[in-house]
């Protein structure tokens, strides 16, 4: 039986402790707000000016608006729950937009290219490109860089605060945005010592920038479109956790898909034994809280789970001897001087003996925590369950239950005697 258990991502710090201004609905939208106004009162100026590389500077905040735009899309749509048309969720809708933009990326790109080209050809012939430079310009100039600048501080100062990678992303990208608007205001610079050729050359570059920019956002977007798998540089550690788990046999299909700057997984985990529903629903639990606080770019998680086609019971036995068979059980669980390791084959009517060990409790001189330590233990070995002559303390009880291992109390005094309990075979008599 396949099961399966969706969570969405969780920022480290609970909502209720961020400002108005530091959850991420709001960030996006005041960098949203702000690449629109600089992108259109940008333009304005470029055609006053008539300067290509403020024009080309204006379009670069496309990558910006696209950025906020995919993040707000994600967040309102992570909370709307997937139905039976769309099974996965709305969060392609995203890349649709994205794709849609980059194409128009790509049609601005080609056009300041070609204006730069026929630009430095005219200006090769003799004929000079007229820049109008004002003192309404160069305050514009200043004022958009210093909102940029304040912006990108915003940003990072915000996305170390809530642990956001995604933000931290916008405030990286904003930071070399910048550096183009500096270099606008070089060009312009140069206008005043009558160099406008420069213009048309930091166009032309901006326009790479530009260009690679909607690449980028081209290939993502076809990327998650077309459910391509992504790599992952954290795969092995996102592996291991699954692989830890006591009740987890083995991992049969780990898939890692990209939507925009949000990740989902999507993983299949063979269990060693067949657990109950509510079993299997607290595991999920487990495993997806650990997931998205260790990786909170990790939005989505879902889990496939299957039972062993050959049931496998694996117990564990606090011995006093080492007896072989004959070997009493210990009334002591962290003093036991041994540890029997028992493998049951089958299920119900159909159960043989797999094979046993006897192996030496290594944390007997211990002096304290000895239980908690061999609970560990006996966890790490993927035991299902553990047979004991008295009640539990807290501390070893409580790993049990966390790794879903049954733990029964017994009257049987010797080893022999549980198998035979396990594999239902009554004492002669």
């Amino acid at each position: 039986m396949d099961n399966r258990k969706e969570s969405n991502n969780k920022m480290i710090i609970d909502k209720k402790e961020l400002s108005l201004l530091q959850r991420p609905t709001i960030v996006n939208s005041i960098l949203l707000v702000v690449s629109l106004t600089l992108l259109i009162t940008k333009v304005i100026f470029a055609l006053i000016s008539n300067s290509l590389a403020l024009m080309a500077d204006a379009f670069d905040s496309l990558t910006d608006i696209v950025m906020a735009l995919v993040a707000l899309i994600g967040l309102i749509y992570s909370n709307k729950k997937p139905n039976e048309k769309f099974p996965y969720g709305y969060y392609k809708i995203e890349n649709i937009i994205s794709l849609i933009i980059a194409f128009f990326i790509f049609i601005t790109a080609y056009n300041v290219i070609s204006q730069a080209i026929n630009d430095l050809f005219s200006f090769f012939i003799g004929t000079k490109k007229a820049i109008v430079l004002t003192p309404e310009i160069i305050i514009f100039l200043i004022s958009s860089l210093l909102t940029s600048i304040i912006l990108t501080v915003y940003l990072k100062i915000v996305g170390k605060r809530i642990g956001s990678p995604i933000i931290l992303s916008q405030a990286s990208e904003k930071f070399y945005d910048n550096f183009i608007s500096v270099s606008v205001i070089i060009g312009f610079i140069a206008v005043f010592f009558n160099i406008s050729l420069l213009d048309s050359i930091i166009g032309l570059l901006i326009a790479v920038f530009i260009l690679k920019g909607g690449y980028d956002i081209f290939l993502l977007s076809t990327k998650t479109l077309l459910d391509a798998v992504i790599d992952f540089e954290n795969r092995t550690e996102l592996c291991n956790i699954f692989n830890q788990h006591p009740k987890i046999k083995k991992v049969e299909k780990l898939e890692i898909r990209s939507y925009g700057k949000y990740i989902m997984i999507e993983v299949t985990i063979s269990l060693n034994k067949d657990l109950h529903l509510n079993q299997i629903e607290s595991l999920k639990r487990i495993l997806s809280k650990e997931i998205t606080t260790k990786f909170p770019q990790i939005f989505k998680i879902i889990i496939f789970s299957q039972t062993p086609q050959i049931k496998i019971t694996k117990l564990a036995i606090p011995l006093e001897n080492n007896d072989d068979l004959e070997s009493k059980v210990s009334d002591h669980f962290g003093d036991s001087p041994f540890f029997a390791i028992v493998e049951i084959k089958g299920d119900k009517d159909d159960k043989k003996l797999e094979g046993y060990i006897i192996i030496t409790n290594k944390f007997k001189n211990v002096e304290k925590r000895k239980g908690i330590l061999i609970s560990d233990w006996l966890a790490s070995e993927k035991v299902d369950k553990v047979y004991l002559k008295k009640e539990l303390k807290t501390g070893p009880k409580l790993i049990f239950e966390n790794s879903l291992i049954q733990t029964e109390v017994t009257v049987s005094d010797t080893l022999i005697q549980i198998i035979n309990i396990e594999l239902q075979i009554k004492p002669a008599i």
